[in-house]
Parts: C-alpha cells; structure tokens; sequence
C-alpha cells in the first residue's frame, strides 16, 4: 500500500490531502488500512518465541522472546479486510468513473492464499509456537531463565 496507510506515521496527511478534494472522496475506505496494520501488530495475531531455542552455534539470539510472524488465522483476516477495502473502493469508483485502485490483484491474492493453505512460515519458524499473548518465563539472551512469580490461573 505505499505511504497509504503507513503504521509508523502518526497522521496518513498524504490521504487526508487527497480526500479534501470532492473527485476523489471515494477513497476514503482506505483510511482502514492504517487500522488494520496496526490491529495486525497486536499479540493476538502473532506468533512469539519461547526463548529457549538456540542458533546453529548454541547461542540465543539477541531477543529470545520476540513476537513473530502472522498468525495464519490473521493472515487471511487481513487478506479479507484490504480485499474489501479496495471492493469498496472500487465499486464506489466504476459508480462515478473514477480510477479504480489495486491493492492486491487477483494473482497475487492466489499466491497469498497458496502460501496460507501451504502452511508457509518464515525461516526458522513453524507455526508451533505460542502465540504471543502467551505468558512464560522470561528468558535473557545469556540463557539466564526468570520463572514467573504467578501462573496463568493465579
């Protein structure tokens, strides 16, 4: 999506800019994909490491316990949510003879979903971590383990 959207900007002023003119309001859907970026940042939707894993030479690696990939589940909750942001946009668009917008097009929502229904994960990953909303000890890059003081039931 470009600058469109953009989690790490505080304000989408590009966006913002081009709605103030009335030829191009239809737009305005894709102010939900800031939104949806940074839902998709959430623990809820990703995958951490325990921390207890080694690198090839034995060693930790510098943040044991850092959140991860997308969940699958939220993968193709995010597929599903730009698709409709930009059916939205463009349905409005053919409506007013506008430029239709292409987020994602057909080939590449069929390689995404592939991937999903294949089970892919980045290297070093495989799906079987917790998710990263999961509590655990923690676990310090020189290996040392600090128990949790509470279990989940506590």
């Amino acid at each position: 999506t470009g600058c469109v959207g953009c989690p790490l900007a505080q304000e989408d002023s590009a966006l913002d800019t081009v709605l103030l003119n009335a030829s191009w309001t239809y737009l305005a859907p894709m102010k939900g994909i800031k939104v949806l970026w940074r839902e998709l940042r959430e623990p809820q939707h990703r995958l951490r490491k325990s921390g207890i894993e080694r690198l090839k030479d034995g060693s930790i690696g510098k943040n044991p316990q850092r959140m991860g990939p997308l969940t699958l589940e939220a993968r193709l909750m995010g597929l599903e949510r730009l698709l409709a942001i930009q059916a939205e946009v463009n349905t409005s668009a053919a409506l007013l003879r506008r430029p239709l917008v292409d987020i994602i097009n057909a080939e590449e929502e069929a390689r995404i979903r592939e991937l999903i229904s294949l089970n892919t994960w980045p290297d070093r990953w495989d799906g079987s971590e917790p998710l990263a909303t999961t509590i655990m000890d923690v676990v310090y890059q020189n290996g040392a383990v600090q128990p949790r003081l509470f279990s989940e039931t506590d």
